[in-house]
């Protein structure tokens, strides 16, 4: 009997009754709208991630394509030439590099480039690859040096950050959507009940008013 009596009070909009206005009817079906809405944001959320997914699966197959791992050589280091220059300069340059993680950064590499052009340059760490002891470099098919192609697992995880980013800021659009015109609908709520109160307080409290 208590809870058919608390599903009453709570479905009093849906039913025809003298204190019933408009507005009550448009926050329950802001409600109904509310909760479906709620149940298509992860559905959001699910088609975004999947469509990033298949777009950076597809730009990794594409860079995997284009470029090649080349096996390079040391030609000279930053060490070797400040020894051959001075031996003040030596000890300086160890000293550096004693300091630094990298003690290779700056070596010049020779590389061949897939199409068998031979390439000489001032390399960055961070492009090498290393297999046991030969040391590898990514470049084009002109023997450019590019960044690693984007692997399956990277790729995946941005799509499942893309999913839930999409999912939240969905559900986080729709609450603040929803709070908005619940603040609407309260002001017209609250002018509607000003001019009742306005028209009925001429006549509070006078003789053959009813007040």
């Amino acid at each position: 009997m208590a809870r058919r009596t608390r599903l009453t009070k709570r479905g009093w909009r849906w039913r025809r009754n003298p204190l019933r206005r408009r507005s009550d009817v448009v926050e329950a079906w802001l409600g109904v709208v509310t909760i479906l809405l709620f149940c298509v944001a992860p559905l959001a959320g699910w088609w975004a991630g999947q469509s990033v997914d298949r777009t950076l699966q597809r730009v990794a197959r594409t860079q995997r394509t284009e470029r090649t791992l080349v096996a390079a050589a040391v030609v000279q280091s930053p060490a070797a030439s400040d020894a051959t220059a001075a031996p003040g300069a030596a000890k300086a340059a160890a000293a550096a590099a004693g300091a630094d993680s990298d003690p290779r950064r700056g070596d010049v590499l020779r590389w061949i480039a897939p199409d068998h052009s031979l390439h000489t340059a001032k390399v960055p760490v961070g492009l090498e690859v290393w297999r046991g002891n030969e040391m590898l470099l990514w470049t084009d098919s002109t023997g450019v040096l590019v960044p690693p192609p984007l692997d399956n697992a990277t790729a995946t995880t941005h799509a499942v950050l893309a999913g839930l980013a999409t999912g939240s800021a969905a559900g986080g659009v729709l609450l603040v959507s929803r709070q908005v015109l619940m603040w609407r609908l309260m002001r017209r709520r609250m002018d509607s009940w000003e001019r009742e109160w306005a028209r009925v307080g001429q006549d509070w409290g006078r003789a053959g008013a009813g007040g």
